[in-house]
C-alpha cells in the first residue's frame, strides 16, 4: 500500500483530519513510520503514546496479548519483560486488572511506559532492569517480546527510526531468548507459563531445544507465539 494511503487510513481510524501536511509528506518520503508521524496508537483499549524512542507496537503483538489472557485472572502476577512502550503489560492490566510488573533496561522505554501508564490511569510496577537483575518474586505469567531480528537479513528503511536495542540480537536473533531462558525458572511459579513473541527462525530453534513448546501462528500464518510451561523449561 502507498505510504500516503496508509497514513490517511490511520488518520481515518482515529478520526483525525484527513489531510497530509508538508512536514508529514517529508517524513513519508524518508520512510518515517506512520505511527510515529501520528504520535500514538490505540489497541486493546489502551492509548499508546509513542513520543519516546521505543519500538512501535505491531498488530502481531496484539495476538500475543490475546493469548496471554487465556492463562490469567484478577489474582495473577504478570511480568512483562522488555516492555518497550508498555503495550503488552498495560493491555493486560487494563483488560484483566491483575498484578503487573513491567521491566526494561532502556531509560527511554521506562519513561514511555510510565507516561503510558499515567495516560491510561493504570497502577503497575515499572522497573529499570537488564532482564531479571532487579526483579524479585515469582510470577504466574512471564511474557516477552525481546529483540529477535537478524541485522544481516533486514533492509526495511523505516526501522532506522526505531531503537536497534529493541530490534536486533546476536546469534541470528536468538541471544535474548537464551538470556531469558537461562534464568526464567527462578521467577516463574511451578504452574506458571512463559510466552514469547517469535518469528519462524526462533520457532525452529525453540522446537529443537524444547520439543514440547507450543507454537501458534499469527493471522498471516507465520509462527508468532511460543508457549512453555514451567516443567517444560
Amino acid at each position: 500500500m502507498i505510504p500516503k494511503e496508509v497514513l490517511l487510513r490511520e488518520k481515518e481510524r482515529y478520526e483525525l483530519p484527513l489531510h497530509i501536511t508538508k512536514r508529514e509528506l517529508k517524513q513519508l518520503k524518508k520512510s518515517y513510520p506512520v505511527q510515529k508521524i501520528i504520535g500514538f496508537q490505540e489497541m486493546q483499549n489502551i492509548y499508546i503514546d509513542l513520543n519516546y524512542k521505543v519500538l512501535i507496537p505491531r498488530y502481531e503483538t496484539e495476538e500475543v496479548i490475546l493469548e496471554c489472557y487465556k492463562y490469567i485472572n484478577n489474582n495473577s502476577k504478570v511480568l512483562d519483560l522488555g516492555c518497550g512502550s508498555g503495550f503488552i503489560g498495560l493491555a493486560i492490566k487494563k483488560n484483566i486488572d491483575c498484578f503487573v510488573t513491567l521491566v526494561d533496561k532502556s531509560l527511554q522505554a521506562i519513561k514511555q511506559t510510565k507516561k503510558n501508564a499515567q495516560i491510561n490511569k493504570l497502577n503497575v510496577d515499572i522497573i529499570k532492569s537488564d532482564w531479571f537483575k532487579k526483579v524479585s518474586g515469582k510470577f504466574d505469567l512471564i511474557v516477552s517480546n525481546p529483540p529477535y531480528l537478524n541485522k544481516k537479513l533486514i533492509s526495511n528503511k523505516s526501522l532506522r527510526y526505531e531503537p536497534k536495542l529493541a530490534l536486533f540480537a546476536k546469534d541470528s536473533g536468538f541471544f535474548s531468548y537464551k538470556q531469558i531462558l537461562k534464568n526464567v525458572k527462578k521467577y516463574l511459579k511451578k504452574d506458571g507459563i512463559l510466552i514469547f513473541e517469535i518469528d519462524p527462525f526462533i520457532s525452529k530453534k525453540l522446537q529443537k531445544i524444547y520439543p514440547k513448546v507450543v507454537i501458534k501462528k499469527d493471522i498471516n500464518g507465520k509462527d508468532r507465539i511460543a508457549i512453555l510451561k514451567f516443567n517444560q523449561i
